[in-house]
């Protein structure tokens, strides 16, 4: 094999989400090989081997997959196999022409595994949500104030409620300088940690391995003036949550609800094909059944060619697919109520599948985005390890190659945004900066009131029954940390498909 930077082209097929299903095509024309002279067999540290193969893969996957692969050529050409692969790709991913991210989530991880759970909605967690605000004007002292809990988690259970505020975390304050580091080695550590919160009271908090069930909150609500709102608080595009769902909106139009509202606060996105799910749900039943067109998608010119200019997915009342070894056949038959309009609540954490759900739904329905400028995440992505892409090409490989491959770039994975989503008309509204809301409301954690309580700051501005005075500034004084969110937005695509 002629050991030098790119690959042949081996392109997952997006119709299904499974790492197995592939198909090849050729490029007609490689970039300048970089670091050709060097060869497995001249390296004998450890430390350059990994580095080698797991440089190798990820160069690949940037090269064929990346969405703004021809904008960054120069720092493709420029690439080193012996560099750290994590800079390096935060370094060259698309910036504008100040150096500032335009993708900011583009990443190569040396922890798969954990970052794959993540996204599916298994992992090891104590089951919070929460804000971080600065507590004294000088922005020198960080608290941490927790927006909900999944019910039945470990923090459920210990009592943690949304508006308690977390003043320290096993005896430490958090500080501009250290709250990354407190927060990874406490409440995303996996053990056990001991709240300190305002007013005195202690708890303690064991982290167990959970699914964190994005459904968290549904109900109806009766105003008073002869509505029936159905009400969905939603935090993740987990397609394990396809099927309840389905049951809630089975649930929804059972009850003859005649207005929606969707919570996204918090939800920084998922799979698109739960997207699929969800939209098929709420958009007028007559594009369900006329199959009409969700979202396209965007690629760069490598993926074009292989896949033509046409790729889309469409609203149905059947889906079936899989995930990892369950397999899902979903019938919405009579879970749609057949809304024509739709109320979102948004705030900056809202991202990706959230904002792309939007989108899809725009050209169909009357939406009213209440709360927050959204995140502005228009693109998905797909999350690949190392070893998967050393199997798409081990027939190519000379003996023992592929093995080093899988040996070295183990547990070494890269979540590389693909493509741009659009609606029908091929408009993205929430491109660079999301969604502008219709009507302006703040997430006020410390209102007093419960997610889904009617009287909920955000809830009440969407219903139309907010008290104006309530949502003054002096409320809510503190100031929230920027940059921070405790659920990162990810949009996949198939292999694997998550939307932003």
């Amino acid at each position: 094999m002629d050991w030098n930077m790119t690959r042949s082209i081996i392109v997952p097929a997006f119709a299904v989400i499974s790492l197995l299903a592939v198909f090849s095509c050729k490029k007609d024309e490689e970039p300048d090989a970089v670091d050709e002279t060097v060869t497995p067999s001249q390296i004998t540290s450890e430390e350059q081997m990994k580095l080698y193969y797991v440089n190798y893969f990820a160069y690949n996957m940037m090269h064929t997959y990346y969405l703004w692969n021809e904008e960054i050529s120069e720092g493709l050409n420029q690439w080193t196999l012996f560099a750290d692969p994590i800079e390096t790709v935060k370094s060259i991913r698309y910036k504008d022409s100040d150096g500032n991210d335009i993708d900011r989530w583009t990443q190569v991880t040396d922890d798969y595994a954990a970052f794959n759970s993540s996204v599916t909605g298994n992992t090891r967690s104590m089951g919070l949500g929460f804000n971080l605000y600065y507590l004294d004007e000088s922005k020198t002292r960080i608290c941490a104030v927790v927006t909900y809990t999944y019910p039945g988690s470990p923090a459920d259970e210990a009592g943690l409620q949304r508006g308690d505020v977390i003043l320290t975390i096993d005896g430490s304050e958090m500080t501009p300088d250290n709250y990354r580091t407190v927060l990874n080695s406490t409440i995303y550590g996996g053990g056990t940690s001991t709240f300190v919160l305002s007013g005195g009271r202690s708890i303690k908090v064991t982290a167990r391995d959970l699914y964190l069930d994005p459904v968290v909150y549904h109900s109806v609500i009766e105003p008073g003036d002869g509505r029936k709102v159905g009400y969905l608080f939603y935090t993740d595009y987990t397609l394990i949550s396809c099927p309840r769902l389905v049951e809630v909106f089975r649930e929804f139009t059972y009850e003859g609800i005649t207005d929606l509202v969707l919570d996204l606060r918090y939800n920084g996105g998922g799979y698109v094909k739960t997207s699929e799910v969800l939209a098929s749900l709420i958009v007028p039943v007559a594009e369900v059944k006329g199959g009409s067109v969700f979202l396209r998608e965007v690629y760069n010119s490598i993926l074009t060619e292989a896949w033509g200019d046409d790729g889309h997915s469409s609203f149905s009342s059947s889906f079936e697919f899989s995930d990892g070894d369950e397999k899902y056949e979903l019938d919405l038959t009579g879970a749609n109520p057949g809304l024509s309009s739709l109320t979102v609540i948004m705030t900056g954490a809202t991202a990706s599948a959230s904002e792309g759900t939007v989108c899809g739904l725009l050209p169909y329905m009357d939406i009213t985005i209440v709360g927050e400028p959204s995140a502005g995440k228009y693109c998905g992505g797909i999350i690949v390890d190392g070893p998967t892409w050393y199997g798409w090409y081990e027939e190519e490989m000379d003996a023992g190659e592929y093995e080093e491959g899988v040996k070295y770039s183990d547990n070494w994975g890269i979540y590389v945004m693909i493509s741009r989503y659009a609606d029908r008309d091929g408009n993205t509204p929430c491109m660079p900066y999301g969604f502008t809301p219709d009507v302006s409301s703040f997430d006020n954690p410390t209102d007093g009131y419960a997610i889904g309580d009617p009287r909920e700051t955000m809830l009440a501005k969407a219903l139309g029954t907010a008290d104006t005075k309530a949502e003054s500034p002096r409320t809510f004084q503190m100031e929230r940390v920027e940059g921070f969110s405790s659920r990162a937005g990810l949009s996949i695509s198939p292999v694997q498909q998550l939307l932003p």
